[in-house]
């Protein structure tokens, strides 16, 4: 089965001023590639409260965390086309151009909303909770979207 590319972006708080920490995409083969991402110099926005419900905290990000630079090459490189879909495109979206920022480059991905193509939405329940998948973690939501989807194209 070949799969559409899912992708999903966690962030430092719901605030304007939040940055991408942690993101996750899935492959062709349907595998699901997942880093954490380095702050730059200027992020400082952060939520603790967010930090209990990911599990992420800022030493984390510093010591295991991904450079921008090495992420995007990485995400860009898996992609064999730059449509991606979302389970929250307007915040993926904002944490991408942060990321895409701290680059000097602008956003080079086509960004849908996986629920345009989703059929039976009462299926989403069902698959997070069978799966017992987190909502605020990004590989357990790029998980879902891809169960869903097989679901909806068995």
């Amino acid at each position: 089965m070949n799969y559409p590319h899912f992708l999903a972006v966690d962030g430092s708080s719901w605030e304007e001023q939040a940055h991408p920490i942690a993101i996750a995409w899935s492959l062709a083969d349907g595998t699901i590639k997942t880093t954490l991402i380095q702050p730059e110099d200027d992020w400082h926005d952060w939520d603790f409260a967010l930090e209990d419900l990911h599990g992420i905290n800022q030493d984390t990000l510093y010591q295991r965390g991904e450079t921008g630079y090495s992420v995007l090459r990485e995400l860009e490189h898996d992609l064999e086309q730059p449509r991606v879909a979302t389970d929250d495109r307007e915040r993926v979206e904002t944490l991408l151009e942060k990321l895409y920022d701290s680059c000097n480059r602008d956003v080079s991905l086509e960004i849908d909303d996986y629920l345009d193509d989703v059929r039976d939405t009462s299926v989403i329940a069902d698959v997070r909770e069978q799966l017992q998948l987190a909502e605020h973690m990004c590989e357990d939501r790029v998980r879902l979207m891809l169960e869903v989807w097989a679901r909806e194209n068995a």
